[in-house]
């Protein structure tokens, strides 16, 4: 027999024990399916007896209307158990959100406190305010207006709720936040006037001439007995007893006008110049440290407290013109200790 043959023949071998396979698994499947049948098709008798002498009751149920019935058991129990689960899981969830909904209550009521008391504070600042800038010259600011509370907030808690005050505190809130707004550019307008007037003072002589120390005015401005000759005269400014070499300082921005010496008089003194036409004289002076045209500002340490020219002991003679005419010193000095404080020795 040839190859070819032979391959043919084994080929149609195998191709019949493939059928003759199938048909025996399709056969055992088909008797599987029919023994199944007709179990489920057998039916059982479900008999009743009362003890009493009532009539038996009996039924027929199959085995397929048996499973139903346990399958369909199974789901209401599964159904059951589910609701049960659920149901005790939402009012754990209620429980909770009651909870939150009783510390947000508490939290609202804090605010409402806080808000009150800002709201007092706030026309305090008001009123504060509005006085400031009436000394100043300003013009207090327009007021603000009511603002009314819209937004899912407002539609949250409902029209009555708002009207209970659950809401107002937004909207006052909302006015405060106004009228802060509106504060601020009269609040830029006072610095701006204020840091005018600190630029004018530093050139107006109102510091104190000693530097760190405060010193003994022994001899006021005004009439006094002249110390060598024992009549009375004009004292044209004001002596200041300290320590033999305590530091003397310009009392404003200027230019050093003189430096010189008087033997007869003010010994070792200095002249500075000042705008408006102010002025001022440092004299028995021990030592200086400026020299003619220098510019000094205010607070520079321009010489050392002496007893040079006329003088019974160490002092400073201080004084302060305005053009021509010499005006008390105290005036200026104490207008400076109010405004200055952190620069008065």
């Amino acid at each position: 027999m040839s190859p070819v043959s032979q391959y043919k023949h084994w080929e149609d071998q195998v191709a019949r024990q493939v059928k003759k396979g199938f048909r025996g698994y399709l056969s055992r499947v088909k008797e599987g399916f029919q023994r199944l049948w007709d179990l489920g098709r057998q039916n059982f008798t479900i008999m009743l007896i009362p003890h009493s002498e009532r009539k038996i009751i009996n039924f027929k149920i199959s085995v397929f209307a048996l499973a139903f019935v346990g399958l369909l058991a199974l789901v209401v129990v599964g159904a059951f158990l589910w609701y049960s689960t659920s149901y005790t899981g939402i009012n754990r969830l209620l429980a909770q959100k009651s909870d939150h909904l009783e510390s947000a209550q508490t939290n609202l009521e804090l605010v409402r406190e806080e808000v009150a008391q800002l709201r007092s504070v706030a026309r305090q600042f008001e009123d504060t305010l509005n006085s400031t800038m009436g000394v100043v010259g300003v013009a207090p600011p327009a007021p603000a207006q009511s603002t009314q509370v819209k937004g899912d907030l407002a539609e949250m808690v409902g029209l009555q709720q708002a009207e209970q005050g659950a809401v107002r505190e937004v909207g006052e809130l909302k006015n405060l936040r106004t009228y802060l707004s509106t504060t601020s550019a009269p609040l830029a307008q006072i610095s701006n006037v204020l840091s005018n007037q600190k630029s004018l003072l530093v050139d107006i002589p109102t510091l104190w001439p000693l530097k760190d120390v405060r010193g003994w005015i022994t001899t006021p401005f005004g009439p006094a007995i002249h110390p060598f000759t024992g009549q009375w005269y004009l004292h044209k400014g004001i002596d200041i007893a300290q320590a033999m070499g305590t530091p003397i300082v310009a009392t404003a921005n200027g230019k050093v006008a003189k430096v010189d010496y008087e033997a007869l008089g003010y010994g070792h003194y200095i002249d500075l110049k000042h705008n408006y036409g102010f002025s001022t004289r440092y004299g028995h002076l021990s030592r200086s440290y400026v020299t003619k045209g220098q510019d000094v500002v205010r607070g520079q340490v321009i010489a050392a407290m002496g007893a040079s020219g006329l003088a019974t002991g160490p002092h400073l003679h201080y004084e302060v013109r305005i053009g021509t005419e010499v005006v008390d010193p105290t005036k200026y000095l104490s207008f400076s200790s109010t405004l200055f404080d952190k620069e008065t020795p």
